[in-house]
């Protein structure tokens, strides 16, 4: 639930044209700013009475509602996205470049995985099916389709040489969402249909993107976990997957959306979930995924963050400084306001009476009436 989600496919291509300058971003610490909380902040996540945020340039903040804040040193300048703390203290953030940066509980951030490493993991993962491909066409079974299995060894050919050729150009994905599953297990998810997962709680990270039936690897833009354990990820083209077994497997959820999601939360103690993307559209489910609700807030601004307190109260935030929130139980009784600064907000929390809103001019406190 970012600001970096605003028109994912835009984002993506002017990364990849970028990327082969920026590379050094994956070695040079963020610098240092007496402004941080009126840059980009992408996204927030509660820790220790307070919040940390992720944004632009590197940016992690310690910030406490009160307005005290602490810019922590982080060891690259790309764009962080999301950040997951573990039951241990330890904590996990993701961002362009798959830059994925972790600290122990009372430690010092340093980069544990970036861009390079996943083109290593997807050029032995294409490797792997070149292979598989090429013994079925060498020895081909009695039923085989033989033109489908030489089609699929050509364009698997096609896309190693070009995932080869990013070791030279540097990376190009941006990783959007990272969630803690059950024990030490996490999840991280991108562009190009990108899914990683670490069994270490965040040292050591696998590809996980065959998991997933999304082989035209549409864009992954949000991961969410629900208090029974389940798991569920959204994206572009009205892509969504749950797993009930804490990652090992994934199933397709039937969404009544084909268009771009940027987000899915679940309600604290509920099977309640709400998803939420492109020009206003809202997915509800009330038992945990298997069947949706569709409808379509109709301010029209696309929705980026969002979050469901216990007692049901969904608030989502996007374009335009859209404020939108409704009881789940209730989806029709929608109350849209605008926060005056007009910015697009990618991240909300709620804080007693008051908004924690996260965006494109920084973060703000925000009375709820």
């Amino acid at each position: 639930m970012r600001l970096s989600r605003i028109l994912l496919s835009t984002l993506v291509a002017s990364h990849v044209l970028a990327a082969s300058a920026n590379v050094e971003l994956l070695q040079t610490p963020a610098p240092q700013s007496a402004h941080a909380t009126r840059n980009v902040i992408t996204n927030l996540s509660p820790h220790a009475g307070g919040y940390l945020l992720t944004g632009e340039r590197g940016l992690l903040l310690q910030w406490q509602p009160d307005g005290q804040w602490q810019q922590l040193q982080t060891p690259v300048s790309v764009g962080l996205t999301a950040i997951a703390t573990l039951a241990d203290g330890s904590a996990v953030a993701v961002g362009h470049d798959a830059a994925i940066l972790r600290r122990e509980a009372s430690g010092e951030w340093h980069k544990a995985f970036d861009g390079y490493d996943l083109t290593r993991l997807q050029i032995a993962a294409l490797e792997r099916r070149q292979a598989e491909l090429q013994e079925a066409v060498d020895n081909p079974a009695q039923d085989a389709d033989m033109e489908e299995l030489e089609f699929q060894l050509e364009e698997t050919g096609f896309n190693l040489e070009d995932t080869q050729a990013e070791l030279e150009s540097g990376p190009n994905k941006p990783l959007l969402s990272i969630v803690a599953a059950a024990g030490e297990r996490l999840f991280a998810c991108g562009a190009y249909g990108t899914l990683l997962r670490s069994d270490d709680g965040g040292k050591h990270w696998e590809l996980q993107s065959a998991s997933l039936d999304n082989p035209d690897r549409f864009h992954l833009n949000a991961l969410s976990r629900s208090d029974d354990g389940s798991l569920y990820v959204v994206g572009e083209s009205g892509l969504g997957f749950v797993s009930r077994d804490n990652g090992d497997s994934w199933q397709a959820m039937d969404l009544p959306y084909d268009g771009s999601l940027f987000g899915i939360i679940a309600q604290p103690g509920s099977a309640n979930l709400v998803a939420f993307g492109l020009q206003g559209h809202v997915l509800i489910s009330r038992d945990g995924g298997e069947n949706w609700q569709h409808q379509k807030i109709d301010a029209g601004a696309s929705l980026l963050g969002g979050t469901i307190d216990a007692q049901g109260r969904v608030v989502l935030v996007g374009h335009g400084g859209i404020v939108a929130s409704f009881p789940v139980a209730q989806p029709d009784a929608v109350t849209v306001r605008k926060h005056p600064s007009g910015a697009a907000f990618s991240a909300v929390a709620v804080q007693g009476e008051q908004l924690i809103l996260a965006g494109q001019f920084g973060v703000t406190a925000w009375k709820m009436n």
